[in-house]
């Protein structure tokens, strides 16, 4: 077995797409100038062409119809699905972004011989609360329920040629609290950093040399055009930058409304009801206080 993947993990809308603009910038890029394109080098782990390669896509055996006869399938396949030959690349490692983390029936979703680092990044479950109902279209209400369901799940990314599949292939989130804590509480024999997304957006310059630190400790990763690179990734990873490279160009990550709407911390102070604020902070209280959140309730 070989360490060959890089996980970027985070509960959805908690800055994962802002950590990839990051190390694409740096890591894939002459003069760390962020562009949509670049993101293609950090592509989402869960999509369906990766099943396609490691089973006969005849409907039977790819989506049966039993919920856990699916799981049972993917799980009891995942050293497969994880393989380097599956993953398509030649390099000695490569990063995948995923949402997920945890096990079915005794099978594990992370490979932990398969692992060559992981970055984790968590956000505000109140802020969370906002821009998953804005990504989604959804009720505040909705996106909380979302929030609170231990069982709630998106979808494995769907392939041209296998549409009538994906609806039926779930990518297990859980609750924010279940899944934040199955990521920081992990234990694997890997260089490991834990982000917050307050950090990424308001002190990027201190969270960047973070990064860099990270892997030039850890991997020994020597940054070509350091200073150029980290000037340019402050300025074109900006939310406002961001924003108007989606207005001009459009984004294919945005699911129904713009995906770099606001972007800023504590937005739930003014628009999210006391009741909602308070059923938040009773269920997540300890998990929040733990990751140095204030809770008022």
């Amino acid at each position: 077995m070989t360490k060959h993947i890089f996980w970027i993990a985070s509960y959805p809308k908690s800055g994962n797409t802002l950590v990839r603009s990051i190390l694409c910038s740096l890591f894939f890029s002459d003069n760390g100038i962020f562009r949509f394109d670049l993101l293609k080098k950090i592509v989402v782990f869960e999509e369906f062409s990766r099943l396609a390669k490691c089973f006969n896509t005849r409907e039977n055996n790819i989506n049966p119809k039993s919920s856990k006869e699916r799981n049972y399938l993917i799980f009891e396949n995942m050293k497969e699905i994880q393989k380097k030959i599956h993953l398509g690349f030649s390099e000695d490692f490569a990063f995948f972004k995923t949402h997920f983390n945890g096990n079915f029936n005794g099978q594990n979703f992370l490979i932990d011989n398969y692992i060559r680092g992981i970055i984790y990044v968590y956000r505000d479950p109140r802020d969370i609360c906002l821009s998953w109902a804005r990504h989604n279209n959804m009720s505040n209400n909705d996106s909380l329920k979302f929030m609170l369901n231990e069982s709630a799940f998106i979808k494995w990314i769907g392939h041209k040629n296998y549409k009538s599949y994906d609806k039926n292939i779930p990518v297990y989130i859980s609750s924010w609290e279940k899944h934040v804590a199955s990521w920081i509480n992990l234990k694997v024999k890997c260089p490991y950093l834990l982000l917050s997304y307050e950090d990424l957006v308001y002190d990027k310059i201190n969270t960047l040399d973070k990064i860099i630190k990270f892997f030039e400790n850890n991997y020994n990763i020597k940054i070509s055009n350091k200073d150029i690179k980290v000037k340019n990734i402050i300025k074109s990873t900006s939310f406002n930058v961001m924003q108007e490279m989606e207005n001009k160009d459009g984004f294919n990550e945005s699911v129904n409304e713009q995906f770099f709407a606001v972007g800023k911390k504590e937005q739930w102070k003014t628009q999210l009801e006391g009741s909602q604020i308070r059923l938040i902070e009773n269920k997540f209280k300890n998990l929040m206080q733990k990751l140095n959140y204030k809770v008022l309730s």
